[in-house]
């Protein structure tokens, strides 16, 4: 089983030890705390002695050179070594060295050396990583490395992708080998380093700033991500889009795999560009299933993909299912059209013959027309472009609409299906007060913030209101089912969102 290693961002031994945070995890098992000894200020034998007397054996000592990250105290290549070998002597589990630096004669006293190597400015490229690692593999104690540890900087999530080919030569080498993309976009190198053989990840304390980009808090990976207990078989999840760290679908999905007692870790994927090089190479890492969020869901159409009923109608996929018995390699669904229809039903009974009025004209739009139009709905778009408005009603059989007849119409349910009062932009409504007709069911697909602008007006004006949280749930426990072939525990995954939303809320 990997640990968790939670780093030190502790600018003072001192400080280190007066922290109950890393105190108890120094207990805590299936924890390491790493004691960055070059950040230290009052770092001395005394003091490097006083910490491991509580922190060893549970610890990973490093003393990085100033060109791979280290502090703003130098030490030279002797002063760092006799760190280390103190931290042998007294027990530590890891001494995490880089590869320039000579461990000649080095006692490790039954810790495990990590010859490790850092790149805080690209991903090298392959071959130049391979031969890296063979240094690095290849200059420990005795002749050979414990761990090799090589971590690097991409600027986008399609730089990280040789870094599979890497993994792969390590484990063929088999040498424990751990390899970290920093930032936002190398998440996965963090939460799947147990697949590939690592003996622990790396994570930052709670409401602390890490000591490299990118780190998720170790309660992240121990509650949320589940990272001790990733094996080799964990099916592998994950939304994809472009920002994404607001994104609340790694918490419902992996709240509600936990709960349900299923293997599998779900993942948030920042990308750049076009999303299928990403998928086709976390095949590798068994990924079988994605959902897709803005701007990837027009992209995701060009992939080759079998598509079920009504994303073919829709012609718009929201997830993708990984196909392991036949080519194509995807299975493409919608699950928007069939949720934003059940949360409407939920409330008005039924929709058949009910005028409904979408405002906007783009993937959201598409997917709540036909679905509405299955169950019997009369539809009209309502968009800032006419354009789109009438090919979207010609396409869904139905009508488009300014917003002046809109108020005379005085449809059934109004739904909103563009971005307008979004988190952060909270104070914007596609309709003024006056705008919203007295009588309708007014539903926004929107679900951060919980009460949007246009909710607000809309109740003023004495109108039934729905949430996005509701379709939002909806079309995950529809993701979900599909994967994994199993019930979705929608109450957990329900009540994890709005706890979280109502958090965000507070700040």
């Amino acid at each position: 089983m990997p640990d968790i290693c939670v780093a030190s961002h502790h600018s003072r031994i001192r400080d280190l030890l007066a922290d109950a945070e890393f105190r108890a995890l120094a207990n805590k098992p299936g924890f390491l705390v790493e004691l960055r000894l070059d950040q230290y200020t009052d770092l001395c034998p005394a003091s490097e002695q006083e910490a491991l007397n509580v922190f060893a054996p549970n610890c990973v000592v490093t003393c990085r050179h100033p060109e791979e990250g280290g502090g703003n105290t130098y030490y030279t290549d002797v002063e760092r070594v006799n760190f280390l070998r103190r931290a042998a002597e007294s027990g530590a589990k890891f001494v995490d060295v880089e590869g320039r630096t000579s461990l000649t004669n080095f006692d490790k006293c039954g810790a495990k050396a990590i010859r490790s190597f850092h790149d805080f400015h690209r991903v090298p490229p392959l071959q130049e990583l391979k031969a890296k690692w063979d240094e690095l593999a290849g200059s420990g104690p005795g002749g050979g490395a414990d761990v090799v540890k090589i971590a690097v900087m991409p600027q986008t999530i399609h730089d990280t992708l040789p870094l599979f080919d890497l993994l792969e030569y390590g484990q063929s080498k088999r040498v424990p080998t751990m390899i970290l993309a920093m930032g936002e976009v190398g998440l996965w190198t963090r939460v799947l380093a147990g697949k590939f053989g690592s003996p622990f990840t790396f994570g930052r304390g709670e409401g602390a700033p890490g000591t490299a980009p990118g780190q998720p808090t170790w309660r992240e990976l121990d509650e949320l991500y589940r990272f001790q207990e990733i094996g080799a078989d964990w099916p592998v999840y994950a939304v994809i889009g472009n920002p994404i760290g607001h994104s609340l679908s790694p918490l419902m999905h992996n709240t509600g795999l936990k709960a349900a007692g299923l293997k599998g870790v779900y993942l948030p994927l920042k990308i750049e560009g076009p999303p299928e090089p990403v998928l086709n190479t976390l095949v590798r890492a068994g990924l079988q299933g994605v959902s897709i969020t803005i701007p990837h869901k027009e992209a995701v159409m060009r992939i080759e993909m079998e598509k079920d009923p009504v994303a073919r109608q829709v012609g718009a996929v929201n997830t993708l299912a990984r196909r392991t018995e036949r080519k194509p390699l995807w299975y493409g669904m919608n699950t928007d059209a069939v949720a934003a229809a059940d949360s409407l039903v939920a409330v008005s009974g039924s929709l058949d013959g009910k005028n409904v009025a979408i405002l906007g004209a783009g993937g959201a739009a598409r997917a709540v027309a036909f679905g509405v139009k299955q169950r019997g709905a009369r539809v009209f778009i309502v968009n800032r472009t006419p354009e789109r408005a009438e090919s979207l009603a010609r396409e869904v059989g139905g009508a488009p609409m300014s917003i002046a007849k809109l108020v005379e119409l005085k449809p059934d349910v109004i739904v909103n299906t563009t971005p307008l009062g979004m988190h952060p932009n909270t104070d914007a409504s596609p309709l003024e007060k006056a705008q919203i007709p007295q009588g309708s069911i007014v539903f926004d697909t929107v679900y951060n913030p919980l009460r949007t602008k246009l909710l607000q007006l809309a109740e003023e004006r004495g109108c039934r209101t729905i949430g996005g949280l509701e379709m939002f749930v909806g079309q995950g426990v529809r993701q979900f089912e599909l994967w994994t072939k199993a019930t979705a525990p929608r109450e957990v995954m329900h009540d994890c969102v709005l706890k979280a939303l109502r958090e965000r809320q507070k700040h």
